[in-house]
């Protein structure tokens, strides 16, 4: 199994997107003379590709990720209630987690920053997660806003008149392993801890980890963490319930919604065409060359992908 480099495992792995029903040979790719570790590297590029692509649609990286933002207020996207309560408005969601929030008077340079506690921090609508999970559930939901307690800033100084930095997790878990995991074993290793472990901080999530999916073929199974062993990067997962299966390096553990997979799968058949090829058959597909299946091209199946990932794009 080819082991991918690059920022972060891609929302599918070359095993996904050989698997998927999409009608090519991806045998031939980039050509018939090449080598097998051309063909895999040029089908793991390609799973990259398609992934870079389905971020610029949603305008949003997908998988789970750490975020530190700043923000000036009270103004737009920095309000305050009529209860007091202070509603901020993030730039990415879902949110999960929130790790840390401070505020600081806006005119005062160095920053005086007041470390705003645990407890006054809030995730505005928090994911409805899959059997407890801390992720949401393959349909997009939960909030890009937190809400902080009353008088943690006010309009004393005016307009815009405090600074305010977040750091928080967003999105859905993604992961692959970075080494073989044994049947029964219940710690693994992957590329990315981010998002995985229940959260210290919202006590909405603090009972659960995120349930994820092994994507293995024939070994395909579920699993939920309880404890990660980095907030984010490589490092080592724990699940509640030993493996069924063994599963090898570079096997894809994700809680992304199916729907964005298929997406991914779509647009990196859509590059694939792009090679040289004009179409491929896809079986019942609305659009295609007929009701009931027909030539697909790559603009075609751009589309769909385009279309179905339009409901997690970030709108602010």
């Amino acid at each position: 199994m080819a082991v991918l480099t690059g920022p972060g495992t891609p929302y599918i792995t070359p095993e996904v997107l050989k698997s998927a029903p999409t009608g090519i040979d991806w045998d031939s790719i980039p050509d018939r003379r090449s080598s097998p570790r051309e063909r895999e590297a040029e089908i793991a590029n390609t799973c990259l590709r398609a992934t870079g692509l389905i971020e610029g649609v949603t305008n949003q990286v997908l998988r789970a990720s750490v975020d530190t933002e700043f923000f000036t207020g009270p103004d737009f996207r920095v309000t305050i209630q009529d209860t007091g309560v202070v509603r901020v408005c993030l730039s990415r969601w879902p949110i999960i987690q929130i790790i840390s929030g401070q505020v600081s008077p806006a005119f005062m340079f160095p920053r005086q920053w007041q470390v705003l506690a645990a407890n006054q921090m809030d995730i505005e609508r928090p994911p409805v997660g899959l059997f407890g999970a801390a992720q949401a559930a393959d349909a997009p939901d939960g909030e890009q806003a937190i809400l902080l307690a009353p008088g943690t800033i006010n309009w004393w100084n005016g307009r815009n008149g405090w600074r305010l930095q977040f750091t928080y997790v967003n999105g859905w878990p993604h992961t692959s392993l970075t080494q073989p995991a044994a049947q029964g074993a219940t710690i693994i290793s992957v590329d990315d801890c981010t998002g995985w472990s229940p959260s210290v901080f919202d006590p909405v999530t603090s009972q659960f980890g995120a349930t994820g999916i092994f994507y293995d073929g024939t070994y395909q199974e579920i699993a939920q963490v309880t404890q990660a062993s980095a907030q984010s990067g490589p490092g080592t997962l724990t699940l509640n319930t030993p493996l069924a299966w063994p599963h090898q390096t570079g096997v894809l553990f994700t809680t992304l919604s199916r729907a964005v997979m298929n997406a991914t799968i779509d647009m990196a058949a859509s590059l694939a065409l792009e090679r040289g090829a004009t179409a491929t058959v896809v079986q019942s597909v609305s659009g295609g060359g007929s009701g009931s299946g027909g030539p697909v091209g790559p603009a075609e199946l751009r589309k769909f992908a385009i279309e179905a990932v339009k409901s997690y794009a970030r709108v602010i």
